[in-house]
């Protein structure tokens, strides 16, 4: 019986000795927490065609440089920037185009908000060149049977077309409610800023969809390139 009894001591002691150790565990796991990137701050110090920041809970991925698809040549008219929204506030994100704006990288005051789909207005040359393989003439000996020349005039051709484009409002983010522990992703386009500008800061304002009230910034450096 004494052995027994010992032995149940022996036990509960060893039981006790693990939940002290796993509790400290936790709580070192706790503290590691901490290493996350600090709210409203952006998780790549230095610009980057591709970036990421958070604060509150949200997480805003931002990619320059991007755009593949009709136009070829939109970057020549407007700025377009993918971003993905991830939501895991606890609460509703109100996402608008108001709430998106650039500024210089450079710290000067000069800010444009974003541009809806619908009021991108224009035309985009787009030469023969800039026209995928899979839409340029499958025969090309076929018009220099025609004309000596077809090659040399071909690379002289241009069309304009009517801006925005189907696609470019297909794939443009929409502006809506995301849900808590939901995102959504797309384009967001903005007006070219005047001169010799390879930086800008992505700016999204994040505002609670039931209050209307801001709850935090994402500030984002950003490699645009000069075109």
């Amino acid at each position: 019986m004494r052995d027994e009894q010992e032995s149940v001591n022996r036990t509960r002691l060893i039981c006790g000795v693990m939940a002290g150790v796993g509790g400290l565990l936790l709580v070192g796991c706790a503290h590691g927490d901490a290493s996350v990137p600090v709210a409203g701050t952006a998780t790549m110090q230095s610009p980057g065609p591709v970036a990421a920041g958070q604060d509150a809970g949200v997480r805003v991925v931002a990619k320059a440089r991007s755009w593949s698809g009709d136009p070829p040549t939109l970057a020549q008219y407007v700025l377009p920037i993918w971003i993905e929204v991830e939501n895991h506030s606890g609460r509703a994100l109100s996402l608008s185009y108001g709430a998106l704006r650039i500024e210089e990288a450079d710290g000067s005051q000069r800010a444009l908000t974003a541009i809806p789909p619908l009021k991108v207005k224009g035309n985009a040359i787009i030469p023969v060149w800039a026209v995928p393989p899979e839409f340029r003439p499958a025969d090309p000996w076929l018009g220099t049977w025609l004309e000596p020349d077809f090659d040399s005039y071909l690379a002289q051709v241009s069309w304009k077309e009517s801006l925005p484009t189907r696609e470019m409002r297909r794939r443009a983010i929409r502006e809506g409610v995301v849900a808590d522990g939901r995102k959504i992703k797309g384009f967001v386009y903005f007006q070219k800023m005047q001169g010799n500008v390879a930086a800008v800061t992505l700016r999204t304002d994040l505002v609670d969809a039931m209050t209307q009230q801001s709850f935090g910034r994402i500030e984002i450096p950003l490699a645009i390139g000069n075109d």
